[in-house]
């Protein structure tokens, strides 16, 4: 409290306390972030950059504003209703990362949020005088409504997006493409169309921010184009945030809720294939279906009871099988390479290197190859014969030659699925090298 009145910093930690949370996390531009001990889940409100300022400014010390202004980190406590609170401030320009917990609290593991019923909110309460008037959060808006309406089940804590999802996944889309200004785009059958009424910016990065982690959403600000993966009920859906003259943007790849079977689309052809060792790839121009084609690949191999690790960067469509182990870049292992290096150690049967579109993610395929393994991956190539050109082009210079040999004798095999018109899908297959 200030002088008697409740300061901006007051109500979050009211809000916090309401809902049962840890802490929070707040960032410029972005969605809350209410911490729980079985993890975090996003709340519908945004906070500006410039009432971030002010929250921290009206409380900080002098000596901590100092560090503040200096751009550097910066950590203090404060009081409030007989609580003292930790805050992390991070600054930089234009964008300020404000960490909040309990003084003393250890920080949360991030895990499944808790349930609906035990972070049902009690009726706010009114806020007084000072600049926080109004805000009354809620988490992930329409799962926690009172009132004697029907709660509106999401999946993801978006109602706004679930909705505009499930609509595209009826029409079999394949993209939904959002954009300030402009309605929600939906490719279906290789066309687009318009699916409701324009966007504005602001509810586009809240409901964005609602579905995003916290580190996509930091890379986001920081570096204005992120990748991550959620799950929507039906499927998953990868998602690849910009920002353009328009504002935020946001292109949703729906991919599916399991893998299917390969006689299923039509690949049973390729099936022997997966017996042997060295190189299996992927080839096509981006929505043609390789994630769909590689993941029916993988479940074959789950079902033929071999081992694969997949490295993925985002993990995309979730396999149960117990012989998969699926690793994320960045939250299970730094990269492709230490990814593959790993898998080769634990004596994978199969490892899949999700795609290669980095130095790195080539040299981990080459790696893999070359340790005696078979490896599937997936490339964005106009065309099967293009393709392994394209990989050797993301090596350096001095290992092409040597890539080029080793693949001549390993390549199994390429897969090219095409969509034609109706977005009916077929498939080029083209069989190289023993593969033994």
């Amino acid at each position: 409290m200030l002088d008697g009145r409740m300061s901006k910093l007051d109500v979050y930690l009211r809000s916090i306390e309401r809902f049962g949370a840890a802490g929070a996390i707040l960032n410029s531009g972005q969605a809350v972030t209410l911490r729980f001990p079985t993890g975090d889940r996003n709340a519908t409100q945004v906070t500006p950059h410039d009432q971030l300022v002010i929250l921290v400014r009206e409380v900080a010390p002098p000596a901590v504003l100092d560090q503040i202004d200096k751009q550097r980190p910066a950590r203090f406590e404060v009081d409030s209703e007989g609580k003292r609170y930790s805050l992390s401030v991070s600054p930089k320009p234009g964008a300020w990362s404000v960490a909040i917990e309990l003084a003393g609290a250890p920080a949360p593991a991030a895990a499944p949020p808790p349930p609906a019923a035990a972070a049902r909110p009690a009726p706010p309460r009114a806020a007084a005088g000072g600049g926080g008037e109004g805000l009354d959060m809620a988490i992930e808006r329409g799962q926690y409504d009172g009132g004697t309406a029907p709660a509106i089940v999401t999946s993801s804590g978006s109602v706004f997006l679930d909705q505009l999802t499930t609509t595209a996944r009826g029409s079999r889309a394949s993209d939904v493409y959002l954009h300030a200004g402009t309605p929600p785009l939906v490719r279906a059958g290789g066309e687009l169309s318009a699916s409701g009424p324009a966007l504005d910016g602001d509810q586009l990065s809240r409901e964005v921010g609602i579905v995003a982690p916290p580190e996509a959403r930091a890379a986001w600000q920081d570096n204005r184009i992120a990748t991550f993966a959620y799950g929507d009920g039906a499927g998953r859906v990868r998602v690849t945030l910009t920002r353009d003259h328009r504002g935020p943007g946001a292109a949703l790849r729906l991919l599916h809720g399991e893998a299917p079977p390969l006689d299923r689309i039509g690949l049973a052809e390729v099936a022997g294939w997966l017996d042997g060792r060295g190189l299996i790839v992927i080839a096509g121009h981006s929505g043609s279906g390789k994630t769909t084609t590689l993941a029916a690949l993988v479940r074959a191999l789950s079902e033929r009871r071999k081992t694969v690790v997949m490295l993925e960067d985002p993990t995309e469509v979730v396999h149960t099988g117990p012989t998969i182990s699926q690793r994320a870049i960045g939250e299970h292992v730094h990269s492709f390479s230490e990814g593959v290096a790993s898998a080769m150690r634990e004596g994978a049967d199969a490892i899949v290197v999700g795609t290669v579109n980095s130095s790195d993610a080539a040299s981990a395929v080459i790696d893999a190859v070359a340790g005696g393994h078979l490896v599937l991956t997936t490339l964005v190539a106009p065309s099967q014969g293009l393709a392994i050109e394209r990989l050797l082009d993301r090596l350096p210079v001095e290992q092409r030659e040597a890539a080029r040999n080793l693949l001549g004798d390993t390549l199994i095999g390429t897969i090219a699925p095409i969509v034609g018109r109706g977005g009916a899908r077929t498939f080029e297959v083209a069989r190289r090298g023993s593969g033994q």
